[in-house]
């Protein structure tokens, strides 16, 4: 076994770039990082939601994306398109609705995909547009998980004093929005208001048990 000095000064050697190279890593978060929360969509305007699945005429729906409406077609919405928003919306009844950024007449621009590539759509007699307030009423609210703690307040009005603080399983009406803020009755019948957009636009309700 060769354990002459410069055997020696090359193990010593690999051995420090192990470490140097773990150390980098766990600094650049690569290492042991914990999942990264969700990025939340944007409120837009309101949201399309379509039939469930029971719904014969529906089990098979397709949607044609549009760069503007009715022209350029860019691709196919289906069924099974329609998911990946099922931890803002629960599991309804319905198919996962779409976030709609714009309307023009009878057509609607959409979120389409987790990556926030949007496109113009026609729902026709398929789908149903509803303002954010229409679409909360209609649905049990809570809050979205990994906010920062003081979007979590309930508070007795906008900006006002605290009333409780809520958790994502804690459900409540949406009694009426106001700009970003939501009046809402508590499972416990508080009335009071939280945040449901902030600054950048983002939501921070979604709806169902979670």
């Amino acid at each position: 076994m060769c354990v002459c000095g410069v055997c020696l000064a090359r193990m010593y050697c690999h051995r420090l770039l192990i470490v140097l190279l773990l150390f980098v890593l766990v600094m650049n978060g690569s290492v042991f990082a914990a999942p990264l929360p969700r990025m939340r969509p944007y409120t837009g305007i309101g949201v399309v939601v379509f039939p469930g699945s029971g719904d014969t005429k529906n089990q098979n729906l397709q949607l044609q994306l549009y760069e503007e409406p009715g022209l350029s077609r860019i691709g196919l919405l289906n069924s099974s398109s329609l998911s990946g928003n099922e931890w803002v919306f629960g599991q309804p009844e319905m198919a996962a609705p779409l976030i709609v950024s714009a309307r023009k007449g009878v057509w609607l621009r959409v979120f389409f995909d987790d990556a926030g590539r949007e496109a113009w759509i026609n729902p026709e007699n398929k789908g149903q547009f509803q303002s954010w307030e229409q679409f909360l009423r209609f649905n049990t609210g809570r809050m979205l998980p990994a906010l920062k703690s003081q979007h979590y307040q309930l508070l007795q009005n906008p900006g006002g004093k605290l009333l409780a603080t809520l958790t994502p399983k804690h459900v409540f009406k949406v009694l009426k929005l106001e700009s970003s803020w939501g009046m809402v009755l508590t499972e416990q019948g508080q009335i009071g208001w939280v945040l449901w957009s902030d600054g950048d636009g983002r939501l921070m309700v979604g709806t169902g048990k979670k």
